[in-house]
């Protein structure tokens, strides 16, 4: 299978360098570590978009497929990056299923939260709300305006979504 995901990449570390994703912490600024690990995660596992033709490229546009449209969840990004993990201890007690749980939660609250950052800083769009069974659908805005416009108007016309203003 093809790689995914390498021009998401690469907008994704554009967008880092215009400091569009640091985070203020005390005089100085910062990388938010977890909001850096999920972006990472979804610009791979999405596909790309055709930036230099500003459309998405052509064996998408044939099966009618989103480009960096998002819908894995925050348990894949958890387990890619091993962020569930007990120590030997912890899963050899008594307490370990109690254990594992809480630090499930304890996980899924830290994506969510760097959701929100990436909503809030327009990195990224809900296009979808996660359902009963169903992750929500997360677009990728990795682009200027013109680009993020272009890409949510393929995406919405893929996923029968009308498109708001």
């Amino acid at each position: 299978m093809e790689d995914m995901g390498y021009q998401n990449t690469q907008a994704l570390y554009d967008l880092n360098r215009t400091g569009r994703l640091a985070k203020k912490r005390g005089d100085n600024l910062t990388c938010y570590t977890t909001a850096q690990l999920a972006i990472s995660f979804m610009c791979s596992m999405t596909y790309d978009w055709d930036r230099e033709r500003n459309q998405p490229p052509e064996k998408l546009r044939k099966v009618n497929a989103p480009c960096r449209y998002y819908t894995l969840g925050w348990r894949a990004i958890a387990d890619a990056y091993g962020m569930i993990l007990l120590t030997p201890e912890q899963s050899m007690g008594e307490n370990a299923d109690k254990e594992m749980k809480k630090r499930e939660n304890t996980v899924k609250t830290n994506i969510s939260n760097a959701w929100l950052f990436l909503q809030e800083r327009g990195v990224i769009k809900k296009l979808e709300p996660a359902s009963l069974g169903k992750n929500a659908g997360f677009l990728l805005m990795l682009g200027d305006d013109e680009e993020n416009l272009a890409v949510e108007r393929w995406a919405r016309r893929c996923l029968n979504l009308p498109m708001v203003w």
